[in-house]
């Protein structure tokens, strides 16, 4: 069940990450969110015919500092509802510093509590060579230290979510895809994205939005098919904010939609009423 807020992250990550090899020395300036932004969604399982909401993720954006550098620290924290801990308790927490000005990571840690499962990755990152230290732990196992070799547009899932935030979509035409790198359990991936157009979207207790809809193109391994079976949902306003997503995995299928938002920057001009 390593799924789970792998699974967000790449729906959040994903969903904007586009162009990022193409930007100027891989630099962005914030236009889309601000400190103090705090995003809760809700996940739900099928297994045959039944969705059940089975837990939540919460991602939080502060101001802070990484070595003496200014930072910003951004968190999530995936857990299952208490009604389903007693079949399989999660409680994942995924985190990152990021430069304020370029978007682009300091440092990246994933604590992973899942059953009797436990894993620690970190990604200290060294632009400068190119490369990342990463620290690697399973459960009682020793802790493996490896470093690995990145391009200067590599990002994790997390900052990766902070800085293609700030990518500009008009540039693309329904079908265009958009290749893409990520750092992900101390490999690089190379997938890509397909813009399918403008679509409407409900969300549960929260309303009617306008979006941009994506394919997601991801790489067959312990959580998904190969394929690009992943659809995912962002709202069309200065937010460009992640509100649904949906994919099959290799038992059943999940979906991701809002619950709740604090701290966003801007009016949600999307909304319909």
């Amino acid at each position: 069940m390593n799924w789970y807020l792998k699974l967000i992250c790449l729906f959040l990550f994903g969903v904007q990450f586009i162009s990022v090899c193409d930007a100027q020395e891989c630099k962005a300036r914030n236009y889309t969110f601000r400190e103090g932004e705090e995003l809760i969604y809700i996940v739900s399982y099928n297994w045959f015919i039944i969705w059940t909401d089975v837990g939540e993720v919460t991602f939080t954006v502060k101001s802070s500092e990484y070595k003496d550098n200014p930072a910003y620290h951004y968190m999530g924290v995936g857990k299952t509802f208490k009604s389903w801990d007693w079949i399989f308790s999660v409680y994942d927490k995924y985190q990152c510093y990021v430069n304020p000005l370029t978007l682009k990571p300091y440092y990246f840690k994933r604590e992973v509590k899942e059953g009797n499962f436990r894993q620690l990755v970190t990604y200290e990152y060294n632009f400068d060579n190119n490369t990342a230290v990463s620290d690697f732990k399973v459960n009682d196992n020793p802790l493996r230290q490896d470093t690995v070799p990145i391009s200067s547009c590599t990002f994790d899932v997390m900052s990766g979510m902070l800085f293609s935030r700030n990518i500009d979509f008009t540039s693309y035409e329904v079908g265009d895809t958009i290749p893409i790198t990520i750092i992900l359990d101390q490999k690089l991936y190379h997938i890509y994205f397909r813009y399918l157009g403008i679509e409407d979207r409900k969300i549960k207790h929260v309303g009617k939005f306008e979006c941009i809809k994506f394919s997601i193109m991801l790489v067959e391994g312990t959580v998904f098919n190969e394929g690009e079976d992943m659809m995912v949902w962002v709202t069309n306003d200065k937010n460009r904010m992640p509100i649904y997503a949906e994919s099959p995995i290799l038992v059943g299928s999940v979906k991701v939609r809002i619950a709740d938002v604090k701290g966003n920057r801007y009016p949600f001009t999307s909304l319909r009423k």
